[in-house]
């Protein structure tokens, strides 16, 4: 707990958390307008489909999120603070265990834009096109054909739980790059890289697409929807905590083998 209530204090008392919070607030504004104006006729599906579309969740949280684990965590193997609580009778699981958690909340706080978004406009008359296949959109395209219930409040909450979920597995390699690497540039190059390839090659053939369909980035997130069913719900979140659960172990193993100076 003291090693969590020092991450919040350092985290609160730097800019790059604020810096990335902030890109993450524009970018939900950005892509949810560009959405509407599609739904009105304002904006070409053309545009909106081609650059427009790298402000979507899928594509912030895998480019905010590396930038958030290389700048916000791994500075701390820079700034000795590591090497400190290593010294100070901490155990490296525990250390492991509250980078996790640290992180965790660091990819909610990003997220928590396009979910803010997401629960005002899907309870309004505003149009919106689904012109990407993203869980905010998928929301907002179909919200209007839902009534303004407790129950859509309740679909929402899940998709957007099960979606942070699914985003924060495919981020965790980059807690696993920290303990390996330990230089910020490292982490971010890798993890973003991984985004970039693991997720564009899942759909590269029907073997390569079996194989990956068991991690987070094979999972299909036009499912994502109000009427999602409960087998991929339950399929995503076993998919998801059993990654999460790899790579704390890889992370683990790393940790224990090398030598914090």
């Amino acid at each position: 707990m003291q090693l969590l209530k020092a991450d919040f204090f350092k985290l609160s008392r730097s800019i790059s958390p604020w810096t990335v919070f902030i890109l993450s607030i524009l970018s939900a504004i950005i892509f949810a307008a560009s959405s509407h104006y599609v739904s009105t006729g304002s904006l070409s599906l053309e545009a909106a489909s081609g650059t427009l579309s790298l402000f979507s969740e899928t594509q912030m949280m895998a480019l905010l999120g590396s930038i958030a684990a290389g700048i916000c965590l791994t500075a701390d193997f820079e700034n000795k603070i590591i090497e400190n609580a290593v010294s100070g009778g901490y155990s490296r699981n525990t250390i492991i265990i509250n980078k996790i958690i640290s992180f965790f909340i660091l990819i909610a706080l990003l997220y928590l834009p396009y979910i803010i978004i997401t629960v005002i406009f899907a309870f309004t008359n505003t149009a919106f096109s689904g012109f990407i296949p993203t869980p905010t959109l998928n929301i907002l395209a179909g919200a209007a054909e839902q009534g303004a219930t407790a129950g859509l409040l309740g679909k929402i909450i899940l998709i957007s739980g099960l979606s942070l979920l699914i985003f924060f597995s495919q981020l965790m390699v980059s807690v696993f790059y920290m303990f390996l690497f330990k230089k910020a540039v490292f982490v971010i190059a890798a993890t973003y890289m991984t985004s970039l390839i693991l997720g564009p090659i899942s759909s590269l053939n029907d073997k390569v697409h079996s194989v990956m369909a068991y991690t987070p980035y094979g999972i299909d997130l036009s499912q994502l929807t109000l009427g999602m069913s409960g087998e991929f719900i339950v399929k995503s979140m076993i998919i998801s905590l059993l990654f999460i659960f790899i790579f704390y172990l890889a992370s683990l193993l790393i940790f224990r083998k090398a030598e914090v100076k």
